[in-house]
């Protein structure tokens, strides 16, 4: 499946990558997850700078969005390139767990991000209770 990657201004000097999935399916979900993680680890040679402590993953379960970012130690200074995949028509049995498990599956067979001296964390909206992957 080809998906179409959009981008919009994100804060001061910041650019956010949208993709709008399927997600009536878990291989949709799936297959959204992955590209969406495709295109975060592509882009961590812009966003790894010294201060670069994490890859947050962070769902939005009532909107079934994604946000993918780096970010420093407390988790609040964010990169300046973020990934966002939207799903439409979410099925109702993907649930977080489903979710978190695709990102962690992916994310420890991941090459290009394994080289990287990075934790992968995930997190449903309050990074400060984001939970290592």
């Amino acid at each position: 499946m080809t998906l179409a990657w959009t981008q919009q201004a994100s804060g001061d000097s910041g650019v956010r990558h949208l993709v709008q999935c399927p997600g009536d399916s878990e291989a949709g979900i799936k297959t959204g997850l992955e590209a969406a993680l495709e295109k975060a680890v592509a882009l961590l040679d812009t966003n790894v700078g010294d201060d670069a402590r994490y890859l947050l993953c962070g769902w939005d379960d009532a909107a079934a969005v994604l946000t993918i970012v780096v970010s420093d130690d407390s988790k609040t200074v964010d990169a300046p390139e973020q990934v966002q995949c939207q799903f439409e028509n979410r099925d109702s049995a993907v649930d977080v767990d489903l979710v978190q498990f695709l990102i962690r599956d992916y994310l420890t067979t991941c090459t290009a991000f394994l080289g990287w001296s990075l934790l992968a964390a995930f997190h449903e909206g309050d990074r400060q209770r984001s939970r290592l992957l």
